[in-house]
């Protein structure tokens, strides 16, 4: 399958917190669009100190249908309880968001408690400007502990968040940090290109380059549509109109197709195919074009 010529994505981003008031959002008839659209995966969070109903909602209407469920939540929503309910409701993955050591030792220990569950558990961590030097340590514990699951979640640039990314000399430090641990041993989730290539210095980022759009889309707490979480160029919003027809929008298609292009700055780089014309949202967040070359490879 040629992941630049799809005309669905196959995987969907969904945020349920924070939650925005006086909601009007149809989650059900959401969720029959999404199996009616047939896509691989969901990828829902809800990051609130407990699960909502809405959360809830989703879940039971997605058990037992041809998608693969992963779950963000916060540690507090964890109990004996929960899990059991979750594991119920054929949640394939359960992440939860990791910003302290504590967090890492109580996702370890949750790992090894239900080491036969059916769902995956493992860490969210999002780095950022505090955080990211850490990133060897924690590694290195993950495998001290067999919490071999890690997931770095896309920014979520279209709700304003702070654009960070890593310098590239801040990324050659840490990638020989890592160098002498046994990271192969990790299933470890990337989207950042040269997050990826601190991690794998020798090997080219996957795929077809940027997805947004096409292999993956976004849905905001508001119900705004997005063709990926960390590039804010709104498609609409759910109160308005049905989610195929945002993504099948001539909107959405005039995107996907400049986003085959490679920067015009990247042109003639030695390294357009390592890095793939990196992070496009990035320089959408930071200067409203598609033609600048990611700031992290500078």
């Amino acid at each position: 399958m040629n992941l630049k010529e799809l005309a669905f994505p196959i995987r969907i981003y969904w945020d349920l917190s924070p939650a925005p008031d006086n909601a009007t959002i149809d989650y059900p008839g959401i969720c029959r669009e999404i199996v009616e659209m047939r896509f691989f995966s969901l990828n829902l969070r809800d990051a609130g100190v407990e699960l909502s109903s809405t959360c809830m909602e989703i879940l039971e209407a997605l058990n037992n249908k041809p998608i693969a469920v992963a779950l963000t939540v916060s540690r507090s929503v964890i109990n004996p309880s929960m899990m059991t309910r979750l594991s119920g409701l054929k949640v394939k993955e359960l992440l939860i968001d990791a910003f302290t050591d504590e967090d890492f030792r109580f996702i370890a220990e949750l790992r090894n408690q239900y080491n036969n569950s059916t769902m995956v558990i493992g860490a969210s961590f999002q780095i950022n400007k505090y955080n990211y030097r850490g990133i060897p340590d924690i590694i290195s514990f993950c495998l001290n502990n067999d919490l071999t699951r890690i997931v770095f979640p896309m920014q979520r640039l279209t709700a304003k968040e702070e654009c960070f990314y890593i310098s590239r000399q801040d990324g050659k430090d840490l990638s020989n940090k890592l160098y002498p641990l046994n990271t192969g041993n990790l299933k470890l989730t990337i989207h950042d290109p040269f997050l990826w290539r601190v991690f794998y210095p020798d090997t080219a980022f996957p795929g077809a380059g940027c997805q947004a759009g096409n292999s993956m889309a976004y849905i905001s707490p508001e119900g705004n549509v997005y063709p990926c979480p960390s590039m804010p160029k709104i498609l609409g919003n759910l109160n308005n109109s049905p989610l195929k027809i945002l993504l099948s929008s001539a909107l959405k298609k005039e995107l996907v197709k400049s986003l085959r292009k490679s920067p015009v700055a990247c042109l003639g780089c030695k390294e357009i195919d390592h890095c793939i014309g990196g992070c496009r949202g990035r320089t959408i967040a930071l200067s409203d074009s598609l033609e600048l070359r990611d700031p992290a490879c500078q």
